[in-house]
């Protein structure tokens, strides 16, 4: 049986992904987070559709700007680092978003180094 997944069902199975998942369109914009995702950052309903860059500190955010400056040039197809958040060691990787062979933002995945 080959079965589509529809969103409602999508959103469903990454809420479940034991990592936190973040999706932001080509300028930035969060479009979803997972609920994973809150364990490790501050994301709320109100930050859809708003600038992933105005949820970090102003020195995060030269490095997201020239993060997605690489990944958008093709200079790395991906972005690792990592950073604490108060006890926790998180490993964040940032990739591009393609979808039907278009670049159509970023994906951010978060999960915790234990």
């Amino acid at each position: 049986m080959n079965k589509k997944l529809c969103s409602e069902e999508l959103a469903a199975a990454l809420d479940q992904v034991p990592a936190g998942v973040t999706i932001v369109d080509n300028e930035g914009r969060i479009l979803y987070y997972n609920e994973y995702c809150t364990r490790f950052v501050d994301r709320k309903p109100a930050y859809i559709g708003r600038d992933i860059a105005s949820c970090h500190c102003q020195s995060s955010v030269e490095r997201i700007n020239a993060m997605f400056a690489e990944l958008t040039t093709g200079a790395k197809k991906e972005v690792y680092y990592e950073t604490q958040r108060g006890e926790r060691r998180l490993g964040v990787t940032v990739a591009r978003f393609r979808f039907q062979g278009e670049d159509v933002g970023f994906i951010q995945c978060i999960s915790e180094i234990k």
